[in-house]
């Protein structure tokens, strides 16, 4: 119960983190942009990057408080995302499926914008990332599933974002305004972060403290971005990956344990040791 407590105390430190990084990029772009588009001299050029950095030594302040508390997530796949029980259900499932409308609404609406076949491509990657978000923490809560599915399951939004990444580039290639994209991709370079730190679990190389930290910043980042103007179905997408890490954070913080501390044995001198 305690460690369900502390996951709704960080939790919710995140979305305000990501509900302020909203308010601040929406005034960023109303306020430092004039009509054309173009970047002027304003004082939101320096106040998001910094909040930004803020929000990630607050997120670095909370992984050492665990490390100092001696609470520890097991290293085993199971151990350290086990989920079981209906409401853990509901939500992995509802957060897939919302995963998957936001890339049905890009897959029919991308004809109106630039670059449809990117935008096809990102909603392919999304709907194999909404069906795979809930297998593979279901997977947690069994044992007897081979270790290729787990990693298959574990990589497809890393495919997702490092696709994203790749598109999102293409389709600014000739924007000479970096801060009218530099926060998506910023957020999209964190998450394939966050994804690739997740699937260490299924790889058998976790980190545990790297990966609560990723899943805390990338979804604030997720949230945060948006406030940008974008296809409808990408900000559901987007919206949903901050969930899918909110939720991986969650699970993840329910799963600490405490390790008792280790009794130092006295020193010896050389007469002891002889």
């Amino acid at each position: 119960m305690q460690n369900q407590k502390k996951s709704l105390e960080i939790n919710c430190y995140v979305l305000g983190a990501g509900a302020f990084g909203v308010f601040l990029r929406w005034l960023q772009n109303q306020l430092a942009f004039d009509e054309a588009g173009l970047a002027e001299k304003s004082v939101f050029h320096f106040i998001v990057p910094v909040f930004i950095f803020a929000s990630a030594y607050v997120f670095i302040r909370f992984v050492d408080s665990f490390r100092s508390k001696r609470c520890f997530l097991p290293e085993d796949f199971c151990g350290a995302l086990h989920n079981e029980g209906k409401s853990f259900s509901f939500f992995r499932w509802a957060i897939g499926l919302l995963m998957c409308l936001g890339a049905l609404v890009v897959f029919f609406t991308c004809e109106v914008d630039k670059n449809p076949g990117l935008l096809r491509g990102i909603a392919f990657f999304g709907l194999l990332t909404g069906i795979s978000y809930p297998l593979y923490l279901g997977a947690a809560n069994r044992k007897n599933v081979h270790p290729a599915i787990l990693c298959l399951l574990s990589v497809m939004p890393i495919l997702l974002f490092s696709f994203w990444l790749v598109a999102t580039y293409k389709m600014n290639d000739i924007n000479s305004v970096v801060w009218s994209f530099g926060i998506e991709i910023v957020s999209i370079i964190i998450c394939i972060l966050a994804f690739f730190r997740m699937a260490g679990f299924a790889f058998g190389t976790p980190k545990s403290g790297h990966c609560m930290f990723y899943a805390m910043m990338g979804s604030a980042m997720c949230v945060m971005t948006v406030a940008d103007t974008r296809n409808m179905g990408l900000q559901i997408m987007f919206f949903s990956a901050a969930l899918m890490l909110i939720f991986y954070n969650w699970i993840m913080i329910k799963n600490l344990v405490q390790r008792k501390a280790q009794r130092e044995e006295p020193l010896e001198d050389g007469f002891d040791r002889l």
